[in-house]
């Protein structure tokens, strides 16, 4: 299979960004899931008070995966993995607290997660089109269809802009209801500030990979341009 030497060019940055983001998250994450928090309450004690305290109500779903936690705004379920769900750790009361965030953000319908729904059938549909206009641009030496393959895929690019916002608003809401339950001490809520804050640079590596990949394309579809 042949990589263009150039993409890999473009791509070693963000690529060196996201390996440390996830190397942080995983020391982190790792470290901060074997310390205890002082109220002792798992990932699902968590949820079920934070669903009391702000009057939600959340169906809760536990998976078997590492990290597979996630809140699906369409049925309003939060899942959280095995260990995030029983265990009392640090890490635990931070990721949950996460979610409820999000279930908090649908409630209150905010601006970016409704710009990024209206968004994601206008993505799916693009990244893959956008891909092979683009291909089939450069194939042809047409500069126009390259160009509108890029439009597309730029469209991933903005949706991955638009979800760092909604993830770190969604840690600020989840700091704020850790500490108004009032019983988690400030060892807890440093530990957790800093797994949300390794989870945070995950989105900004995302950011600078789609970036990355979306100047490619403009290098390569603009170099047809001039060979026309």
């Amino acid at each position: 299979m042949f990589i263009d030497p150039i993409y890999i060019i473009f791509s070693i940055p963000a690529l060196i960004l996201v390996l440390s983001a996830q190397i942080l998250v995983k020391v982190f994450y790792s470290k901060f899931s074997k310390v205890g928090n002082s109220a002792g309450l798992t990932g699902v004690d968590v949820v079920e008070k934070i669903s009391r305290t702000n009057n939600l109500d959340i169906k809760l779903n536990i998976s078997m995966g590492q990290l597979d936690d996630h809140y699906n705004p369409r049925s309003k379920e939060i899942t959280l993995s095995e260990q995030v769900a029983r265990t009392p750790s640090i890490a635990s009361i931070g990721i949950a607290a996460h979610e409820m965030g999000h279930a908090i953000q649908h409630r209150t319908g905010s601006l970016f997660i409704n710009i990024r729904n209206f968004l994601v059938p206008v993505v799916n549909l693009g990244s893959t089109l956008g891909y092979i206009l683009f291909l089939v641009g450069l194939s042809l030496q047409m500069f126009q269809l390259a160009i509108v393959g890029v439009g597309f895929f730029a469209l991933s690019t903005v949706f991955t802009i638009l979800t760092l916002p909604i993830e770190i608003d969604a840690s600020v809401k989840a700091l704020g209801m850790i500490q108004r339950l009032n019983i988690f001490s400030e060892t807890d809520l440093g530990g957790v500030k800093k797994v949300l804050t390794a989870a945070a640079l995950t989105y900004v590596a995302a950011i600078a990979q789609s970036l990355s990949s979306l100047l490619y394309f403009l290098f390569r579809a603009f170099g047809v341009r001039r060979r026309d």
